[in-house]
């Protein structure tokens, strides 16, 4: 079982985050969790932060009619940018401009994300395609927010996919949720100048 990487064009998208050494670990990461993911029989599928689209619709392409496949991004423009390349690749998401996942009333079986970690001032976290990468301090701002907010939308066993880099403190991260999460690494990856990893959050 494989996850391909689907058809996208991000031309008229100048202010969307090009998919990027952390976006194909994400997929690695969910390509490995297929058989698992597959076993829970998923019917609604979200990804917070959706960029230019690329993960959702690879999603969205394996699992085809037997899940629903939702989509947030706080930039308009990468909402248009999802749509494109799931058009682009003959599936269908709903893409919804907003803040993370904190308009959405349902909850949801599988959540993925792949968050602004970079460790920054905290100006930087701005409007504008700095919003993608800018995490503030320890570059754990929004995933901060993410997770405070996490087991209001997941449903019971439910998983999240989420990556973090090395500064944002993943083991710290894990221990942290242990209390409502069973959580791990299920994928890491050093790369020049960063050490990427990929959490598994299961709401216990």
């Amino acid at each position: 079982m494989s996850l391909r990487t689907p058809l996208y064009d991000l031309k008229q998208f100048n202010s969307v985050y090009e998919p990027s050494e952390d976006t194909f670990l994400l997929l690695d990461a969910l390509e490995s969790e297929l058989t698992y993911i597959e076993s829970l029989k998923p019917l609604l599928i979200v990804e917070v932060g959706s960029g230019s689209g690329i993960v959702i619709t690879s999603v969205a392409s394996f699992f085809k009619n037997e899940a629903l496949y939702f989509s947030s991004d706080i930039n308009p423009c990468a909402c248009l940018c999802t749509l494109k390349t799931a058009s682009l690749n003959n599936v269908h998401v709903h893409c919804i401009n907003m803040d993370l996942l904190f308009n959405f009333k349902s909850t949801f079986d599988i959540v993925i994300f792949n968050p602004p970690y970079v460790c920054t001032e905290m100006s930087e976290i701005s409007p504008g395609i700095n919003r993608a990468w800018a995490g503030g301090l320890d570059g754990r701002v929004i995933i901060d927010r993410f997770l405070l907010h996490l087991e209001h939308v997941l449903k019971p066993k439910g998983v999240c996919y989420m990556v973090a880099i090395k500064e944002n403190k993943p083991y710290e991260i894990i221990e942290k949720m242990s209390c409502n999460f069973n959580a791990c690494v299920v994928k890491k990856r050093k790369i020049l100048g960063e050490h990427l990893f990929v959490l598994r959050l299961i709401k216990l």
